[in-house]
């Protein structure tokens, strides 16, 4: 997980439920699955987001406004979920992946084992923090959007299931290289691992893509960082966003600064952030009783 691009949701007591911000319509969509889900009606208040990322650009926005929803309504209406399981089943997020549930409710490095049971909750194979002062530079393409809803379930329904030897690679991947290198913060092993990781990963997709990435501007971005020296380099999702771990800070600006030029013909923005090891975070208002079922509350995932 990262600490930026953020979403921000408040909650505010209201004389029935409403939700505001450039995502109300995804907050009603996902207030309704919760009302279904308890099977009550919606606590009187009302949800803004106030700091939204781009939508459908790779970075999971989606699971992290869902969960972030029933967070809140779980807050208004005094109920404790058991789990971050019951929390996405609420909103019917983590069919697919479980990466960013136990992303919202852990942060760091999260890799999970794969669905054993339909309609559960992949379960969670690692969690680990990532060392400070490792820095993620984001690329996005200003002017294209990864693949998403229907288009989505279209795409998954052409791919053909992973070969055995390629997820067994990609496990030997995770137990061999990533893991022991995060947890002996070896920087240069686990970001070469972190690059072969997801070219491995990105080429079962290749049915959809055309490759490794989503598109050429993609693979541009991939080979231009690693002229530059930077190996940890990837597709997030879907994509079309490029993530780039690099050493320091430093290092980040100085790869953005040599993409502003190497790439200077092409539409990009670029983002510099840290990792997040703590997880989605809810704030109470300074007047605000935890007992107390609707007042004014917070809550901020990366």
């Amino acid at each position: 997980m990262i600490q930026r691009p953020a979403l921000r949701l408040t909650l505010d007591p209201a004389e029935q439920f409403s939700a505001a911000g450039p995502t109300a319509g995804r907050i009603r969509e996902f207030a309704q699955r919760w009302s279904q889900y308890h099977r009550q009606d919606l606590p009187p208040v009302s949800i803004r987001a106030i700091q939204t990322p781009r939508q459908h650009v790779g970075l999971g926005l989606g699971t992290q406004l869902g969960l972030g929803v029933a967070t809140l309504l779980n807050c208004a209406s005094q109920i404790q979920a058991d789990s971050i399981a019951g929390l996405a089943a609420s909103v019917g997020r983590g069919a697919r992946s479980a990466v960013g549930c136990y992303g919202f409710d852990q942060g760091g490095f999260i890799a999970e084992r794969g669905m054993e049971t339909p309609g559960q909750l992949s379960p969670l194979e690692a969690r680990m923090e990532f060392p400070a002062g490792w820095t993620f530079l984001l690329v996005f393409q200003s002017k294209r959007s990864g693949i998403s809803g229907p288009a989505e379930v279209s795409a998954f329904r052409k791919l053909p299931p992973v070969p055995l030897e390629v997820t067994a690679q990609l496990k030997r991947f995770l137990y061999e290289e990533l893991t022991p290198a995060l947890q002996d913060a070896d920087f240069d092993r686990f970001a070469d691992g972190l690059f072969r990781y997801g070219e491995l990963a990105g080429n079962c997709f290749v049915q959809v893509q055309g490759g490794a990435y989503l598109n050429q501007l993609s693979k541009r971005t991939v080979d231009a960082l690693q002229h530059f020296g930077v190996r940890g380099v990837g597709q997030s999702s879907w994509g079309p966003t490029i993530f780039a771990l690099c050493k320091s800070k430093e290092q980040a600006a100085a790869a953005r600064d040599y993409l502003s030029e190497t790439l200077a013909d092409e539409a990009l923005e670029m983002e510099i952030t840290a990792a997040d090891n703590q997880g989605a975070q809810l704030i109470a208002d300074a007047d605000c009783e935890w007992s107390t079922a609707a007042e004014n509350f917070g809550v901020t995932s990366g």
